[in-house]
C-alpha cells in the first residue's frame, strides 16, 4: 500500500479522480459493446455528449458571470459522476432531461452556497431535486455485478491518495451491519442480501467517490470515521421525507447538513500583507482572511491560485498553516526550486495586495489537548518545519511549557528557516538539534543523519515519547523504521502527510 500512495503522490487528487472515473466510463462503454449491459452503445455516447457539453458550457458561463474561483477539473468530475448514476439514453426527452440536471448540477453550486462554497454534493443535490420535480431519478447503474471488481480498484486508488481508508471502511461495515439489523428486524436473514449489497448496489461507487468529496467531509480522521458510520448507516434505513425515499444521495444530502458545523464553512480569499525571506528559496507569506479561520495548529488548507498557462500539477496545492491558531492573520512558508511549478512561480511574483484563494481544512498533525502531560521528539525535514512553527507559537501564545526535542534535519546551513525563533522555543522547554548534511567549518550542531546513537545522546527515554515526523516521504518513511527499531510503538509515531503535489 505504501508504494502505491507513494505512486499515487506523483499526481494531484484531481488527476487521480479524473482518471478513474474515466477508467469507468470506458469500462461502460465495452460492457455495452459486449453486450454484458442493457444500455446501447449509442445511448451511453449520446448521453457522454450531452451530460459532458452541459456541465462544462454551464461552468464556464457561471465562472465568467460571477468571477468566483472555479476549478473546471471539479466540473469534469461531476459530468461523469452524473453519468454513472443516472441512465443512460438516445431519446431526445431523455437526453433534455439529463442536459437539465446536468445544468443544475453546476448551477446549484452557485446558488446554494456560503461564502463561496457549495453547501451540498452538487451532484446529490442535482439528483434529490430533480427526484423531488419528478424529473428524473438517479437510477444508480453503475452498480452492477459487472462493475464490482473495478469500481473496488479505482475505490482504492482514490481512497489510499485522499487518506480516507478509515473513513470508507467504517462506511461499508456500517452499511453490512444496519443491512443485518433490518433483515433480523423483519426475519429474513439470507447470504443473498449481503452478496447483492456488496456487488450489485452502488455501495463501492457512493463510498469511494461520492462521499470521500473533501469540501463536504470534517477535518481530521476520528470525525470522519464517525462521519463513514452515520453515512454506512443512514444509506440503509427505508424511510421516506415526503413524497422523496431515503437514497445514496438524500442520505449525502443529511449527512452534509450535519456536519457542515465541522468544516472550514467557506472558501477563503486570503490578501496578503507581507512577503519575508526566512532561508535559501524558502519565503513565508502573511495573509489576512477574509474570515476568521477556527483550526488545530498542525493542521493544513488546499491552496487554489489561479494563474496564466498553469502546468500539468494545476492550480492548487496543500499546504500547512505555519501560524497559530490564535493569530488573526495566517502564515504559509513555501519552498521553491529552479524546476519549481507555475504555481509556485505566481507565487513568488506576490507583494502586498496580491490575493489567493483557500478551502479544504484537513490533518491529524496535532498535539493532543492535554499537550503539557506527555514528552515529546519531534523531527521536521526542510520545509517540513512548518507544522511544528504552528504547534509551537501556539503553545507560546498560551504559554504552556512542554518536555521536547526537535530535531531539524537541513542539507546546509542556508536552508535552516526561523532560527532565532527556534531557540526562542527554549523557554517552552524545548531543545532544537541542528541536523545538517553539509555543515560548515566549525559547525557545532549534528552531521549527516539521524542515528540510534544520536536520538539516544538527546533522548534516552524516546521510547517513551510521542513522535512527530514532518517532511520529504522518503525522510519520513526511514525515520519512522528507526524509531520503531528503537522500541517507540507504532501508535506513537505520527507523521504528516500532504494529498497533493508539492
Amino acid at each position: 500500500m505504501k508504494y502505491l500512495e507513494k505512486i499515487l503522490d506523483r499526481y494531484t487528487m484531481y488527476q487521480v479522480l479524473t482518471t478513474v472515473l474515466g477508467v469507468y466510463v470506458l469500462h461502460g462503454l465495452l460492457l455495452s459493446l459486449i453486450g454484458l449491459i442493457i444500455y446501447p452503445f449509442s445511448g451511453l455516447l449520446l448521453s457522454l455528449g450531452v451530460v459532458l457539453s452541459a456541465v462544462l458550457i454551464t461552468h464556464y458561463v457561471l465562472a465568467a458571470l460571477t468571477k468566483a474561483p472555479a476549478n473546471v477539473w471539479s466540473s469534469v468530475i461531476t459530468a461523469l459522476i452524473l453519468f454513472l448514476i443516472f441512465t443512460p439514453t438516445s431519446t431526445l426527452s431523455g437526453l433534455a432531461i439529463l442536459a437539465t440536471v446536468s445544468v443544475a448540477s453546476i448551477a446549484l453550486k452557485y446558488v446554494v452556497r456560503y461564502r463561496n462554497v457549495h453547501l451540498f454534493n452538487p451532484v446529490a443535490l442535482a439528483a434529490v431535486v430533480a427526484g423531488l420535480f419528478g424529473l428524473a431519478y438517479a437510477s444508480w447503474w453503475v452498480g452492477t455485478l459487472w462493475f464490482a471488481p473495478i469500481l473496488i480498484i479505482g475505490g482504492i486508488m482514490v481512497v489510499l491518495k485522499i487518506r480516507r481508508m478509515p473513513m470508507v471502511l467504517v462506511g461499508i461495515l456500517a452499511s453490512v451491519l444496519m443491512v443485518l439489523i433490518y433483515s433480523l428486524f423483519r426475519g429474513e436473514v439470507s447470504s443473498d442480501i449481503f452478496i447483492s449489497l456488496l456487488t450489485t448496489s452502488p455501495l463501492w461507487f457512493f463510498m469511494t467517490i461520492m462521499v470521500t468529496e473533501p469540501l463536504s467531509t470534517p477535518a481530521g480522521t476520528k470525525a470522519q470515521i464517525y462521519y463513514g458510520a452515520f453515512i454506512g448507516l443512514l444509506s440503509q434505513i427505508p424511510f421516506a421525507v415526503g413524497s422523496v425515499f431515503n437514497s445514496p444521495e438524500l442520505t449525502l444530502l443529511i449527512a452534509n447538513l450535519v456536519v457542515w458545523p465541522m468544516t472550514l464553512r467557506g472558501r477563503l480569499t486570503l490578501m496578503c500583507l507581507k512577503v519575508e525571506k526566512v532561508a535559501r528559496n524558502t519565503f513565508a507569506y502573511t495573509f489576512r482572511p477574509s474570515f476568521p479561520v477556527q483550526f488545530q495548529a498542525g493542521q493544513y488548507l488546499e491552496w487554489a491560485l489561479p494563474h496564466v498557462s498553469p502546468d500539468g500539477r494545476g492550480t492548487r496545492r496543500y499546504f500547512t498553516i505555519a501560524s497559530s491558531p490564535k493569530k488573526q492573520n495566517i502564515r504559509l512558508v513555501v519552498r521553491t526550486s529552479e524546476s519549481g511549478s507555475s504555481f509556485k512561480e505566481s507565487l513568488k511574483t506576490f507583494d502586498r495586495g496580491s490575493v489567493i484563494h483557500a478551502a479544504q481544512l484537513a490533518g491529524d498533525f496535532v498535539l493532543p489537548t492535554d499537550a503539557s502531560r506527555h514528552k515529546y521528539l519531534f523531527v521536521a525535514g526542510g520545509i517540513g518545519i512548518t507544522p511544528f512553527l504552528s504547534q509551537l507559537d501556539y503553545l507560546q501564545d498560551k504559554r504552556q511549557p512542554i518536555d521536547a526535542s526537535l530535531f531539524y534535519c537541513n542539507n546546509q546551513m542556508e536552508d535552516v528557516a526561523y532560527a532565532k525563533k527556534l531557540n526562542d522555543y527554549e523557554k517552552l522547554g524545548v531543545r532544537t538539534v541542528h541536523v545538517l548534511k553539509d555543515a560548515p567549518e566549525n559547525w557545532n550542531g549534528e552531521i549527516g543523519y539521524l542515528t540510534k546513537e544520536m536520538l539516544l545522546t538527546y533522548t534516552p527515554d524516546v521510547a517513551e515519547r510521542l513522535i512527530y515526523l514532518s517532511g520529504p516521504p522518503g525522510m519520513v518513511a526511514a525515520y519512522e523504521n528507526l524509531f520503531r527499531s528503537l522500541g517507540v510503538p507504532k501508535k506513537n509515531i505520527t507523521t504528516d502527510y500532504f494529498p497533493g503535489l508539492a
